[in-house]
């Protein structure tokens, strides 16, 4: 393999210019930044075939005289098979060039192809940093989040701070309840089963835990057909009396402890126990109900528990009542109200931001109280007087975005339904449907019907009391004036062989959106 000379800069002296002989080294291909060559670098052009003769080692007659280098030319390299290509800028030599100047020369251009190759890497290296993506903007990430199933939400609260303080948000949660409303989502039937004693005087007496409970389980089934609840999940300890289902939440109670459940997030909560005195005194009848209520301007979830004592036959109703802000820090809050009543249907409608309930006086046995719950007031309207009396069989639903009295007390014998629809100014507008005869067969004349809500299709929802095997649920369509019964499966065989006296069951009706609120107080 052949070697490449040392090679020297021309020097400004004329005298060391002519004493020794003239070599250089013929590049092949010239790089594009050598520059124009001087005519003293010409000269050394012409002198390649005596460098050959320096790289084979031959002596040369002249005697070499050493001289200092005054000045450098640039050096410029190319990509070649061997060490014998390359480009370089001639340089003149002084006297003959020496085995150790080649290998240094050697040795520089394998530094210097090392160095390039350092630098592509270093360049290459930079590149890739400049290709690393931009960080999405958050109101894009929020967007993304609010479109991905709940489930997958509750797992995604571990990927960082950032995104568990923004998915536990009230922000977050009312977007998502936004978006995710007008997605098709299949009905899903809650049906809580509660065994424990009445509370009464001769039984519990405390405001904060059931002296006697038992046990309590809700069910979760959703409809896979039009004829037919299947079970989807048993949750042991779990519900109570009395269902409230608003935006996605539960709320029930047991005896005279309430709680609030998200069927999505799977997270329950248990409200304080009221400070009330009113049950110092004994009674013939205590009774402590719940309302839930949204209120869409300041975005506010109340709970209201009325406590009732009353006498017998209902000659005289004392009444308190208590409000709670579902939030980081609430507490009840007595409010004052001199119409004194008690609740006969418990659970109620919130619309609009007002709560609506059936309630009986003693000047006024059928009332409609309706509580708002921005302003935190209390009012009062009376009932149609062609009603029953307290425990009439009729139920209280929204029908067209207003309260509604669901009179159905001549179903099982004539297949009648009478509607008595709340409008404005306290004025009642009635109703009145008759079911096909082809459908009577649906309705068992020996089994009494209770009014569980109502879908967003405008189907009435009827529950048979008591628990009875098969079960099942009947859907009345208000439009259509069309009936349909529903089985329903799932529920635990024991269930059937326990005592009338001592089990409850309800039933609610849930076809809305998910809710994914952080629950917290």
């Amino acid at each position: 393999m052949a070697k490449r000379p040392e090679l020297f800069a021309p020097t400004n002296s004329s005298k060391d210019a002519g004493t020794g002989p003239i070599t250089d080294v013929k590049d092949e291909k010239p790089s594009r930044s050598s520059r124009k060559q001087s005519p003293a670098e010409s000269h050394l052009s012409d002198a390649q075939n005596s460098s050959k003769d320096v790289l084979h080692g031959s002596n040369s007659e002249s005697k070499a005289s050493p001289t200092a280098v005054k000045k450098k030319s640039p050096l410029s390299l190319t990509k070649s098979d061997g060490p014998s290509q390359g480009t370089s800028v001639p340089r003149q030599l002084s006297g003959t060039a020496r085995p150790q100047n080649i290998s240094a020369l050697i040795s520089s251009t394998q530094w210097k192809k090392k160095s390039s190759k350092g630098m592509s890497r270093g360049r290459r290296r930079q590149r890739g940093e400049d290709l690393v993506a931009p960080e999405i903007p958050l109101d894009l990430q929020i967007e993304i989040l609010t479109r991905l199933p709940a489930r997958s939400l509750m797992r995604f609260k571990c990927v960082s701070k950032l995104w568990s303080s923004l998915i536990r948000s009230r922000f977050f949660s009312n977007r998502y309840l936004k978006v995710a409303s007008p997605r098709p989502r299949p009905p899903r039937l809650y049906m809580s089963l509660v065994e424990h004693l009445k509370c009464n005087s001769m039984g519990c007496n405390s405001m904060e835990i059931c002296q006697k409970p038992r046990e309590t389980v809700l069910l979760s089934s959703s409809s896979t057909s039009a004829n037919s609840f299947d079970p989807a999940l048993t949750m042991p300890g779990i519900g109570g009396r009395n269902m409230v289902i608003l935006r996605g939440l539960i709320l029930y109670f047991v005896c005279r402890q309430a709680c609030i459940y998200n069927p999505t997030t799977r997270q329950s909560l248990t409200l304080p126990a009221v400070k009330s005195n009113l049950f110092a005194k004994e009674s013939f009848r205590q009774s402590v109900l719940y309302f839930l209520g949204h209120d869409p301007v300041l975005d506010q979830y109340k709970v209201v528990c009325t406590v009732v004592r009353s006498s017998k036959r209902y000659k005289k109703i004392t009444s308190e009542h208590w409000v709670l802000v579902l939030e980081a820090g609430g507490s009840w809050k007595r409010i004052e109200f001199d119409k004194h009543h008690l609740p006969t249907r418990p659970g109620g409608v919130c619309i609009n931001g007002v709560i609506y309930y059936m309630a009986s006086t003693g000047l006024f046995p059928r009332a409609i109280v309706s509580f708002d719950v921005r302003s935190e007031e209390f009012n009062m309207f009376q009932a149609p007087r062609v009603l029953p009396e307290l425990g009439w069989p009729v139920g209280f639903i929204e029908y067209a975005g207003k309260p509604t009295i669901v009179d159905h007390s001549l179903l099982n014998s004539l297949g009648l339904v009478d509607l008595w629809v709340l409008e404005d100014a306290g004025k009642w507008s009635t109703k009145s449907l008759v079911l096909k005869l082809c459908q009577m067969h649906l309705v068992d004349k020996d089994i009494d019907l209770t009014v569980e809500g109502i879908t967003q299709n405008g189907e009435v929802i009827f529950a048979h009391r008591p628990l009875i095997y098969p079960s099942y649920i009947l859907y009345y369509d208000l439009q259509k004036n069309d009936l349909r019964k529903v089985r329903i499966r799932g529920i635990p065989l024991h269930w059937f062989n326990k005592p009338d006296a001592s089990l409850y069951s309800f039933f609610k009706h849930m076809d809305k959106s998910e809710s994914i609120m952080h629950l917290e107080i």
